[in-house]
């Protein structure tokens, strides 16, 4: 079963291809042409914010394709909640969720976004796969910004483990133990100075600044910051698989 989850979990070095849903406008088309407004937004929950179907999905044998009706992002009363494989079916399932705004001067600011989560325990008879997030900004050209990943799965050795994105991979940052408690994590992305910074719990993780060259994603300048969970991979064979589901609240993005 572990060569079968190595396998997944390399396919995933290849994610985030789900912004060619985005709709980015074609009409902003000079990232580095202006500033843009200072502006700050915050929420309580994930109101507003988009969900889609991610890429790190797999069906077992006899099992139908992974589709929308597989994940849900629900907003329950001062948290919103992220579940992946909700009908429990033989697959994983991937969830995104994220807020998108616009503008040809957001390259030229500063993010500062983040929120805080957390999720279930993990045991070998009801687990998850990953949690991850991030914040970026598509310049038309390369996707710029940084992220996590937080390996969820007991079956395998780098349970616990915290890993960042390099712009083509996912590399190992440190271990943190799973648990059911709230988390915190911020993200700072600055692309004039090429610069990031990713702090979970208040500690700083290792991040280099990522750029990612991706097409059909149009001219057009966006800036996202996203939540995501990743339900467990279920063998080759499997009819059943356990949900994933991660809770976020108390968002807060700047832009200055």
């Amino acid at each position: 079963m572990l060569p079968i989850l190595r396998d997944v979990r390399d396919h995933k070095t290849t994610r985030r291809g789900f912004l060619g849903l985005l709709g980015v406008s074609a009409a902003a088309t000079a990232g580095l042409a202006e500033p843009a407004k200072a502006q700050a937004q915050a929420a309580k929950d994930l109101k507003g914010w988009t969900a889609a179907l991610g890429d790190g999905l797999y069906a077992a044998k006899g099992q139908a394709p992974v589709t929308a009706s597989d994940i849900a992002v629900e907003h329950v009363g001062g948290y919103s909640r992220l579940r992946a494989n909700v009908n429990r079916r033989g697959i994983m399932a991937h969830v995104i969720a994220y807020k998108k705004v616009t503008g040809s001067g957001l390259m030229r600011v500063t993010h500062r976004g983040g929120y805080a989560f957390r999720l279930p325990v993990p045991a070998v008879n009801g687990t998850a796969q990953t949690v991850e997030g991030g914040l970026f900004v598509w310049d038309g050209h390369l996707d710029h910004g940084t992220a996590f990943q937080w390996e969820l799965n007991p079956w395998l050795t780098t349970f616990g483990q915290l890993s960042v994105w390099t712009g083509d991979a996912w590399v190992a940052a440190g271990v943190k133990k799973p648990d059911t408690a709230w988390h915190t994590v911020n993200y700072t992305v600055t692309p004039a100075k090429k610069t990031v910074q990713l702090v979970l719990d208040g500690r700083k993780l290792p991040v280099p600044y990522s750029t990612t060259p991706k097409t059909g994603w149009g001219t057009g300048v966006a800036a996202r910051l996203q939540a995501e969970a990743i339900s467990v991979f279920p063998g080759a064979h499997a009819t059943t698989a356990p949900s994933h589901e991660v809770h976020v609240r108390n968002w807060n993005w700047t832009r200055n």
